[in-house]
Order: C-alpha cells, then structure tokens, then sequence
C-alpha cells in the first residue's frame, strides 16, 4: 500500500524572537536598545518538518496552535517548504501560539518562553489516520514528556 507521506510529525510549533547585541546585566524598568532582530521558526518538531520538507523529503505536521498572527506565521514558514498542515488544529480564544524569546549578549542567551498551546496538546488532538498515511512518525520526546506521558509511559524518561 502507497503511503501518502514519507513522514509524518506530531509535535510543538512556535516562532523564535531573537535580539541580539543586549548588555550582559539587563536593569529593570530601563528601555535597552538591541543592535539586531530577527524572527525564526521554532520547537524541534517543527523545524525537523520544515528542514526534511527543504530535503524533498513527503512531510505531513499536526499540531495546535492559536488563532492568532504568530500561529498564522508559523504555519506560513512549514507552507513555504511544502509540508502538508491539513492536519492542523487551531484554538480561538483563550491559550494563544506559544513564542520563545531569545536575549543574546556577547553569545550567551536568556531564553524565555511562553508555551502557549504548545502545553495544551492532548492524545485526543491527533488524527492516527493522519499520522499512519506515512512511512514513518515521530513525536519528539520533549513533546511526549508533557502530554502524554501517562498514556504512553514508556516514553517519558526520566
């Protein structure tokens, strides 16, 4: 039997916000200029499906994410390379797309996130018929550590 996708990917999706060229001791209640920006796609997951999808490589991504502008962009960087998101869900109202923000000085980082509905993703928000029309499927693990460990133990290590 023809598969649909070589790989299919149930996982986390947000956007990196990256300012670089921060001062190392960052005072409170103090506007800090930084010297650059930039904006990237983020989570394992959804990097993975973006960088196999730029190999030529079938993929299929499922996630949740927010109604929202960040949701929207995030989608738009997977839809560029060819990764199929008719398996996506989206939430209107209440959590909203999760978003890491990068704060580089001299290159060292303060990475702080937001996980947004990237928390709220549960057994029951993935279509197994989606996830079978592939080859092959993964679920990063930092994913399984959050939602799924107690149906699927075996996967949520220590």
């Amino acid at each position: 039997m023809k598969k649909r996708f070589d790989v299919t990917i149930a996982g986390e999706i947000n956007l990196d916000l990256i300012l670089y060229g921060l001062p190392e001791v960052m005072p409170l209640e103090r506007e800090l200029l930084a010297s650059g920006f930039r904006v990237t796609l983020g989570s394992s997951s959804a990097i993975l499906a973006h960088n196999l999808a730029a190999l030529d490589v079938s993929v299929g991504f499922t996630t949740l994410l927010g109604d929202d502008a960040l949701g929207s962009i995030a989608l738009q960087r997977l839809a560029e390379k060819g990764v199929d998101l008719s398996s996506v869900k989206r939430v209107s109202g209440g959590t909203s797309t999760g978003v890491t923000i990068l704060l580089i000085h001299d290159g060292k980082r303060h990475i702080l996130t937001y996980p947004g509905t990237m928390s709220e993703m549960a057994a029951s928000d993935l279509d197994m018929n989606y996830l079978a029309s592939a080859r092959t499927s993964t679920f990063p693990r930092s994913f399984f550590k959050r939602r799924f460990s107690p149906i699927c133990p075996e996967y949520a290590g220590n």
